[in-house]
């Protein structure tokens, strides 16, 4: 796996991968990877996060990686790494991320989260029925969710 510090081709790379692991970092230097679902927004890479731990260490250190993976987080052999800088967006900057994110996954966007999928971590998936449904119509940023843009180069 190579790393590349400045954008080469991130966009054409992970654009056609549907996963990325998102190596982000605790504040004594400890890597925290986690897979997530992402969307191409102009030279950026946007995804939906729950607010807590991940918010909470990419407010405190921005800098993070980013390799195409699978769905269980397991990196590609061909993969490169590349470095950006995490944002966590509010206002219209996230609903209009909220929007590409949706246009990518589609239905799936606000069902899959809530799922139960052996071997994946979804943090939604003990919801009541009730929530989970009403979730499942909402185009909206869910209360308990952030919007992160990581920008290149």
């Amino acid at each position: 796996m190579q790393k590349h510090p400045q954008q080469v081709d991130v966009l054409g790379e992970l654009g056609s991968t549907r996963y990325a692991l998102l190596r982000s970092y605790r504040q004594d230097g400890t890597p925290v990877d986690t897979p997530i679902w992402f969307g191409v927004q102009g030279n950026s890479v946007v995804f939906r996060t729950k607010v807590g731990p991940k918010t909470k260490r990419l407010a405190a250190r921005p800098d993070v990686e980013l390799t195409a993976c699978d769905y269980r987080g397991h990196v590609r052999g061909d993969a490169t790494t590349f470095a950006g800088r995490a944002i966590v967006l509010s206002g219209g900057e996230a609903t209009e991320a909220n929007r590409v994110l949706r246009r990518r996954y589609g239905w799936q966007w606000n069902i899959v989260p809530m799922l139960k999928i052996p071997g994946v971590v979804n943090v939604h998936r003990n919801l009541p029925l009730g929530e989970k449904l009403r979730r499942a119509r909402d185009r909206n940023i869910w209360p308990d969710s952030a919007i992160v843009r990581i920008d290149f180069g």
